[in-house]
């Protein structure tokens, strides 16, 4: 357990404030400290609820709300939508994933919506499958700690409905914080489908195998990433650095000197790699850097270029674009640099493309390398 995780859980078992446990991390969550954080759901285009094929049936409340909620017509999917009453509130964004068994995931699903539609103020989806469990959320402050003990260990944490803790392996992917009136989520869905990130990735021909998750390279955190590119930006040597997300995205933003996949969906990125194999625009003994938007793409890229492709060194960023921009936002302020022209140049350029209903974020970018970027 690294020094961070653990931090976090003892934190999160004596309930500490959050923003003691993020001195523990450096993540700098305060708005005084990172007023312009980004926070990308990372899994997929937000479709609003107007759009998705369900029934719904409106509950009259005391208070003359209304709550809806779907019915059976999708029996993969709860979903409820609350009233809107914490005007004056903070939330705070934060998502998280973990790929771990699941025999009965219509059972996780249905005990978890039931515990968290009683969270105040809880909006964002869940994703529930065999092969794990993915999350986004927008919560109020003051209900942090009771949805992150919700995702513990039953038996550990109070309030826990998990047979597994899903901050066993790592802490939680934490955004901004923001007012209630910043688009965000509309409501609470769980759902299950058959993977938590749809891949289109099909069995080996040779033997039907199938990838292990958790062999997929190093995951390097921002700090590392950093020191560890830049040098070789600098030099203007020829990296291999992988953008393994969609051309509308990377079109928007990305890393300095950074090879753009230009898929138009995930379940292309399979075949975009192996291409690039077989024409040597890839080289498989080389070192080669991998990001996404928060992480969990790059954990089934990597498990693809070292399992299906033979790489020997994968190496992946942390957290992906949100975990290097709070880094950078952190850097600057925790040196008193951010007005220091001295201070190192980030690597990230132009916006990072945000599938929550904000759509778009430009922090952290730097328009110092935007010839070189278009290059």
């Amino acid at each position: 357990m690294t020094p961070s995780l653990m931090a976090f859980n003892v934190c999160r078992h004596r309930h500490n404030n959050i923003r003691d446990v993020c001195r523990w991390f450096g993540l700098c969550l305060s708005p005084s400290i990172a007023p312009d954080a980004a926070f990308a759901s990372l899994y997929g285009r937000y479709h609003p609820i107007h759009e998705r094929s369900m029934h719904s049936t409106s509950i009259l409340l005391a208070s003359r709300e209304y709550i809806t909620e779907s019915q059976p017509r999708s029996p993969a999917v709860r979903s409820i939508r609350l009233p809107s009453n914490t005007a004056d509130q903070k939330l705070q964004l934060l998502s998280f994933y973990r790929f771990v068994p699941i025999d009965n995931p219509e059972s996780i699903r249905d005990v978890l919506f039931e515990r968290l539609k009683t969270i105040h103020g809880l909006r964002g989806t869940v994703y529930v499958a065999n092969e794990g469990i993915n999350t986004q959320f927008a919560v109020p402050e003051d209900s942090l700690w009771e949805l992150l003990n919700t995702f513990g260990k039953a038996g550990q944490c109070d309030g826990a409905v998990l047979p597994f803790d899903a901050f066993e392996k790592e802490a939680p992917n934490m955004g901004n914080v923001v007012d209630e009136g910043v688009p965000t989520f509309d409501r609470l869905i769980v759902r299950t489908r058959d993977n938590i990130l749809r891949d289109g990735i099909a069995p080996a021909e040779e033997n039907n195998s199938v990838l292990d998750w958790t062999n997929n390279g190093v995951e390097l955190d921002a700090k590392d990433w950093d020191e560890q590119l830049r040098p070789l930006v600098n030099a203007d040597e020829n990296i291999q650095l992988l953008d393994c997300r969609n051309s509308y995205e990377s079109d928007q933003g990305t890393f300095v000197h950074s090879t753009p996949l230009d898929t138009q969906t995930f379940s292309e990125t399979w075949d975009m790699l192996d291409e690039k194999v077989k024409s040597n625009s890839l080289d498989p003994s080389k070192p080669t850097f991998i990001f996404c938007t928060g992480g969990i793409r790059c954990v089934k890229v990597g498990a693809y270029l070292k399992q299906r492709l033979g790489f020997d060194d994968v190496r992946s960023l942390k957290h992906g674009i949100i975990g290097y921009q709070r880094w950078k936002n952190c850097e600057q302020q925790l040196d008193g640099t951010q007005d220091n022209s001295d201070r190192d140049e980030s690597l990230w350029v132009g916006e990072n493309f945000l599938f929550d209903k904000r759509r778009f974020s430009n922090e952290g970018s730097d328009n110092t390398h935007e010839e070189d970027n278009k290059q």
